[in-house]
């Protein structure tokens, strides 16, 4: 039997090792992905996972962007590991041990997650991978100055078009815009039947006791 492990949140001590679908309702999500920084705090801004999701599902095709809301949600649960950041880790330890660890549990929260949310787990996608790969460069250079290397056209047109998003969207730097836009987005693909963000535990101050 796996151990629990207890994890304070304000909603609440819910324990990681056993998440149930009530603890990844869209209220939670999207509020935590709003407050976690890209690039641990180090950019000129804030600028959140939340709309970091934003970005990457507007560089998708339509079927793929309810999983690419949702593709970085793990970090809700996990935080955001930088590349440098496994790699220290992988220096501190061994590189097959961590890496191997880090997918695993990466791995698990999206299968918890999509089917809690009722959404295919598209993370591998190729061209899910190719917009988030783009939004990370396109972040790094409008957030961080770092520019970025562009080998080929199809790339280079990816970087443009999310560089423009970040242009036009400087909003979503607070983050309770991130917030409201990335569940707009999900009231969106629910209504349209694309998604089923579970629902909350109920208030136990709300509910009528049986004479």
């Amino acid at each position: 039997m796996v151990a629990a492990i207890p994890f304070w949140t304000i909603d609440g001590t819910i324990d990681l090792a056993a998440l149930a679908p009530e603890d990844m309702t869209a209220g939670i999500l999207g509020s935590t992905l709003a407050k976690i920084n890209r690039f641990n705090g180090r950019a000129r801004e804030p600028w959140s996972v939340a709309a970091h999701s934003l970005l990457v599902a507007s560089l998708c095709p339509p079927d793929l962007r309810p999983w690419a809301l949702l593709h970085d949600a793990h970090e809700a649960f996990i935080g955001d590991m930088t590349d440098p950041a496994v790699e220290f880790l992988c220096l501190c330890g061994t590189r097959s041990a961590v890496e191997h660890a880090i997918a695993n549990a990466k791995g698990r929260l999206d299968r918890l997650i999509g089917a809690a949310w009722k959404v295919p787990v598209r993370s591998m996608n190729t061209a899910l991978r190719a917009a988030d790969h783009a939004a990370l460069l396109a972040e790094a250079w409008h957030l961080l100055g770092h520019r970025p290397d562009l080998p080929d056209r199809s790339l280079a047109d990816a970087v443009d078009r999310a560089t423009r998003f970040l242009q036009d969207h400087d909003a979503l730097l607070d983050w309770r815009q991130a917030r409201h836009e990335w569940l707009g987005h999900v009231q969106l693909y629910a209504s349209r039947g694309l998604m089923s963000p579970p629902a909350a535990h109920p208030d136990p101050s709300s509910m009528v006791l049986a004479g």
